[in-house]
């Protein structure tokens, strides 16, 4: 049986960006809690327990990369990032920290 996803968190520290993202997913049926910062996004994260993240690897108080391995250090929940960071190997590391997928 397959789980379903109905909350979504979106850390991501631009405002147009995230409102562009929530509004995307809430057309979809999702509901959508948002984080402009890695502190914010780990705490909805504890708080909230979503079913999925969407996370954006440029935040102001922490590598995404960082929030990636705090994540998986308590949670197996998806993790897909969205990123202007294109080059390949960002999304290795991405990856390999233990993102689900990689979406730029």
């Amino acid at each position: 049986m397959t789980a379903t996803i109905t909350r979504i968190l979106v850390i991501e520290d631009e405002e147009p960006i995230r409102r562009f993202v929530r509004m995307s997913l809430e057309m979809h049926g999702y509901r959508v809690l948002e984080a402009g910062s890695a502190a914010q996004g780990l705490q909805c994260a504890v708080a909230e327990l979503p079913d999925a993240v969407v996370l954006d690897l440029g935040l102001p108080d922490q590598d995404g990369l960082e929030v990636i391995r705090q994540l998986r250090d308590w949670s197996s929940l998806p993790i897909i990032v969205l990123s202007a960071r294109g080059r390949e190997a960002d999304k290795v590391l991405a990856l390999d920290a233990g993102a689900d997928d990689y979406l730029t």
